[in-house]
């Protein structure tokens, strides 16, 4: 089943562990995956390129994925538990990592992967997002919600971090993925893609109460500073998520989600639910 066997100390093995730092993840350009499932995802994605998978000898999920790679020509390597540890970062490793190549696209290519200018669109865009955790719940709801791209703005956590590609659950490998070095370079691309800029903010009106817009690029902020770098004239519509006078804000996540819901909805994106306001 494996090409080859590698130990602790292998070039290819402290190639991959460097890739826990963002700085050699930008140099090569690759990205750790963790876990039989987000490999499979990842396997399953044809933007996805492998270029090699780490096995430890257990038998399960993890064998069976190796297997799928090494039959599609990904490089498998055996190795013990010790590396395989030196490689994961959660406490009890699945028996298998993976190294992947890079596979966004840029940002100015949004007009043209988006469905056509006359077609209801949702974008999600997490502009400055810090947490991971955040950023894979927003990445599985971008999924779920029908959205048809996923954007990143480099002022956030990199979403290539390994703590994001496992809190999406294989969501960051459906859905076209962007990122974009700063606001500018976003905000044109918008334009192009006739996209209207909708942000989330704490006090503004009810998402459930405005006029949406077909096509929307929903816009997820810092969790403590929120949008305060965006200017206010690339934003066409803010939107807010009623709450309890007792809690202090929502999640970011979880407001983010909401929104993405409430404006996929209105706009006709999710299926069986009719559009019910009109831009």
């Amino acid at each position: 089943m494996r090409a080859s066997e590698a130990g602790f100390h292998h070039p290819l093995v402290r190639a991959a562990r460097a890739l826990h730092l963002k700085k050699h993840r930008q140099d090569r350009r690759c990205f750790l995956i963790e876990g039989p499932t987000a490999i499979a995802a990842a396997l399953g994605a044809p933007a996805v390129r492998i270029e090699q998978i780490f096995a430890a000898p257990r038998p399960g999920p993890s064998d069976d994925i190796a297997e799928r790679a090494a039959s599609a020509g990904v490089q498998v390597i055996a190795v013990d538990e010790r590396t395989l540890r030196s490689l994961a970062q959660t406490r009890e490793p699945q028996g298998i990592v993976a190294v992947a190549r890079f596979f966004h696209h840029e940002i100015a290519d949004l007009p043209i992967v988006l469905a056509p200018p006359d077609e209801p669109c949702v974008v999600a865009v997490m502009h400055a997002i810090a947490d991971p955790g955040n950023a894979g719940t927003l990445l599985r709801s971008a999924e779920a919600l029908g959205a048809s791209a996923i954007c990143c703005g480099s002022g956030g956590v990199d979403p290539y971090n390994e703590k994001v590609v496992r809190a999406s659950m294989g969501a960051l490998f459906h859905v076209p993925l962007f990122c974009y070095a700063g606001w500018t370079d976003f905000a044109k691309a918008a334009h192009a893609a006739g996209l209207s800029v909708v942000a989330t903010a704490a006090g503004a009106p009810d998402v459930r109460s405005v006029t949406i817009p077909r096509r929307s690029a929903v816009l997820v902020g810092h969790e403590r500073r929120g949008l305060s770098d965006i200017p206010a004239a690339d934003v066409a519509l803010e939107v807010g998520i009623p709450q309890s006078q007792r809690a202090e804000s929502l999640n970011a996540a979880v407001a983010g989600s909401i929104a993405l819901y409430e404006i996929a909805r209105a706009s006709g994106v999710l299926p069986n639910a009719a559009r019910t306001n009109d831009a």
